[in-house]
């Protein structure tokens, strides 16, 4: 009977086989975005019941698009030095992370938890944006792996998804 225990807790441990991915995988840096992150099912045979998504340095503006069922909650932290908006105000605060909370969302669908975002200003930067997967019973799939100079997120197994940063345009397109 102990073994069976120990072989649940496990199981419910156990991460989703595909991980948590950002549409589109690229985007202007200091420029405002539509990410969507797909959480490509729930956990094993658990459902998701929260998405955690902490949001890289440098993150000012991010807005949660609403999930019929799911709350949602949002933690900032106090900037240091307020940055312009861009509209004649101040932003004070940065946005470090972002929480759906409820659903459920079942092993056998899929889903997408949408932020529009200004990205940060670091641009030929690929940034990566940790994200969790909280199962009902107590497990998670926690995609925060953060490859290491000279490899890449397919040498992990829990890789968090990432956002390549290109150059902002300019006024001429070129």
């Amino acid at each position: 009977m102990k073994k069976l225990l120990v072989l649940a807790a496990l199981l419910c441990a156990t991460p989703a086989a595909a991980h948590v991915t950002i549409d589109p995988p690229q985007a202007q840096a200091n420029g405002y975005l539509r990410a969507a992150f797909r959480v490509p099912h729930g956990c094993g045979q658990q459902a998701t019941i929260r998405v955690t998504v902490t949001l890289p340095e440098g993150t000012t503006v991010a807005r949660p698009m609403p999930k019929a069922g799911w709350r949602i909650s949002i933690t900032r932290q106090p900037l240091a030095t307020p940055v312009s908006d861009g509209h004649g105000g101040m932003i004070t605060h940065a946005i470090t992370q972002i929480v759906w909370e409820g659903g459920p969302l079942p092993n056998e669908h899929y889903d997408e938890f949408v932020i529009a975002m200004r990205t940060p200003n670091r641009p030929d930067e690929t940034i990566w944006i940790p994200t969790v997967q909280h199962c009902d019973g107590g497990g998670i799939a926690a995609w925060v792996e953060i490859p290491e100079a000279g490899r890449r997120s397919t040498d992990y197994r829990f890789p968090a998804p990432s956002l390549r940063l290109t150059p902002p345009r300019t006024a001429g397109g070129h």
